[in-house]
């Protein structure tokens, strides 16, 4: 069972969650890493100058999904027992001061799913054809 430290939700529509995965791997010592997922839904306002904004963001659904997720992991070797609250808090306010910004834009959920279709348009083929 996955345990959330913290949930947001941003104007823009973005929720983030971090989710704990540490594990100790060596007597006192643990792999501190959290999960942190961003997810936006796809709706209707991500398509405003689409002329049927429902009918492209039913298309998209169809394609992606009922929301998009952005996953990061923040991660720490080799963390003491009695250091894992200080090092969690210090991880997480890290990302929150460099990253937030960015994510609390209004237009990070247009991009983000630009470049999710953007990823859908590349062609990938098994194989290299040679000549």
């Amino acid at each position: 069972m996955e345990t959330i430290l913290r949930n947001e939700q941003f104007n823009n529509g973005v929720r983030l969650e971090f989710v704990e995965g540490s594990n100790r791997y060596f007597g006192d010592y643990h792999r501190l890493r959290i999960e942190v997922r961003c997810r936006v839904a796809i709706t209707p306002t991500l398509f405003p100058e689409a002329a049927d904004p429902a009918g492209e963001s039913s298309r998209v659904r169809g394609l992606l999904g009922d929301e998009l997720t952005w996953t990061r992991h923040l991660e720490r070797m080799g963390v003491a027992t009695a250091d894992l609250p200080v090092v969690r808090a210090e991880l997480m306010e890290s990302f929150a001061s460099t990253t937030y910004p960015y994510l609390r834009s209004p237009e990070f959920p247009a991009r983000l799913l630009a470049g999710e279709l953007e990823k859908r348009k590349e062609v990938r083929r098994p194989f290299r054809l040679v000549k």
